[in-house]
């Protein structure tokens, strides 16, 4: 390990080492430390799911039968009211693969663009030059001190923000910690069917009212049952046993559970600052509709690869200004996209089951289009008609009883104040002298929306 870098990434993981690579194999001196062990990297969460179509637009490596981080794939999933009935079909397909063994992967892509790999290796603070920038990182390899000098460093680190939340106060991004209320408690439990032949598991079966999910594992006599859920992993629990009291599920004895964390917040405004960049969980990057964070991450990886590498070589330095495109091009893109989710998500979820139950049954909502277009476009392409025609069916609910009308306007002022959120996105200022004043009206938009995360 040298001492200077162009690019220094702090995290390993997934966004880390995508971004890693593609500043590498464009002649950057690039170092990707994590303060694991290469033996515990990516261990918290074994099983995850890769969006199969967008794999060749960021020419990311395709897990394949044989590969040791191949589990299996499949085309479609279902989604389903809280008593189990009127299935929606999303047609998109996922691929199902070991997090630890694809990290490992991108590791090795990473490393064969010229890119260095140092685990157990934790970041301490920033480095900064005499006029006060970020020009390095203080890190910790085996418990010994090490300086790093660097043109630019990442905040790969995932939700604990190791590098961001040490930024100091108007530096440029936000160094906000997430907090235990704006996490999403995620427990897996992985178990074996008694009926394998009858019950097999082949493709993922979501009930929204729940947060809960049924999904293929690595062992096909096996699956995977999830919950999700805001404030602890105690309460996710508890909404397991409201789940399991309410849907029939298969027979199964549990092998053995896993827990872990996801940011479930807005992302901060601006993701770069004088000689600095954060990406993936880190910046807040999971999609709320489903939890996944990977491909959603690699967007802003990839726009802030081709901005900023021309900077580095260029000899200029990687000041704010000169990286706000980054800003820019993300934010009036796929982050107006899930922001605009983020805004109108808690008036379609934050009802009562008997009214879920109402919406499946009249695609209010939850329908196959809705769905699957939100998982491929991170949207719903809605017509003026067809939002008239979800008006027209919930007032016709709360005609015969089977829908509050406080109901109807909390969805209507959700969908209403999400639009004027995605505009404003797509407003994103092109340079620095605008966006205080964009910041401010962002604020006052945000609080306006209603909570995402049902309570009772």
């Amino acid at each position: 390990m040298n001492d200077a870098y162009d690019v220094l990434v702090i995290g390993a993981a997934t966004a880390g080492s995508y971004f890693g690579k593609l500043m590498a194999e464009q002649g950057m001196k690039v170092l990707i430390v994590d303060r694991l062990s290469s033996e515990t990297l990516g261990r918290r969460l074994d099983i995850f799911h890769l969006d199969k179509e967008v794999l060749p637009v960021f020419g990311v490596p395709e897990p394949r039968p044989g590969d040791d981080d191949y589990v299996t794939e499949f085309q479609s999933g279902l989604t389903l009211s809280p008593e189990s009935n009127y299935p929606k079909t999303t047609q998109y397909p996922f691929i199902v693969s070991h997090m630890p063994l694809y990290i490992k992967r991108l590791n090795r892509w990473a490393e064969s663009f010229g890119a260095e790999i140092s685990c157990d290796t934790e970041f301490a603070d920033f480095v900064y030059d005499g006029n006060g920038k970020i020009a390095g990182a203080l890190l910790q390899k085996n418990g010994k001190p090490l300086t790093v000098a660097a043109k630019l460093v990442v905040d790969a680190s995932g939700i604990a923000s190791a590098a961001r939340s040490r930024l100091k106060d108007g530096y440029g991004v936000e160094n906000f910690q997430v907090a235990d209320h704006e996490k999403f408690y995620v427990v897996l439990r992985y178990v074996k069917l008694k009926n394998p032949e009858r019950d097999r598991v082949t493709r993922p079966c979501g009930w929204p009212a729940y947060k809960a999910w049924i999904a293929p594992q690595h062992d096909p006599d096996g699956a995977i049952i999830g919950i999700g859920q805001s404030h602890s992993f105690a309460h996710a629990e508890q909404a397991f046993q409201e789940f399991i009291s309410r849907v029939r599920l298969p027979d199964y004895d549990v092998l053995y559970k896993e827990q872990g964390t996801t940011p479930f917040r807005r992302p901060p405004y601006s993701f770069v600052a004088d000689g600095f960049l954060v990406i993936g969980d880190s910046a807040c990057m999971t999609k709320s509709f489903s939890g996944e964070g990977v491909t959603s991450a690699w967007t802003l990886c990839k726009i802030a690869a081709e901005t900023i590498a021309p900077i580095i070589k260029s000899g200029a330095p990687a000041t704010r200004r000169a990286m706000w495109r980054v800003n820019t091009e993300y934010m009036r893109g796929q982050g107006a996209k899930l922001a605009h989710i983020m805004g109108w998500i808690g008036g379609a979820v934050n009802c009562t089951l008997s009214e879920q139950e109402f919406m499946f049954k009249h695609d209010i909502v939850f329908s196959d289009k809705a769905l699957t277009d939100t998982n491929r476009h991170f949207e719903a392409k809605m017509t003026v008609s067809e939002m008239l025609g979800w008006a027209f069916k919930m007032l016709g609910g709360v005609c015969s009883g089977q829908f509050r009308f406080s109901t109807v306007l909390s969805m209507l002022r959700s969908v209403f104040r999400a639009g004027n959120i995605k505009r404003h996105y797509q407003r994103y200022p092109g340079n620095e002298e605008a966006f205080d004043a964009w910041r401010q009206k962002a604020d006052l938009l945000w609080s306006r929306v209603d909570g995402v995360l049902r309570e009772d």
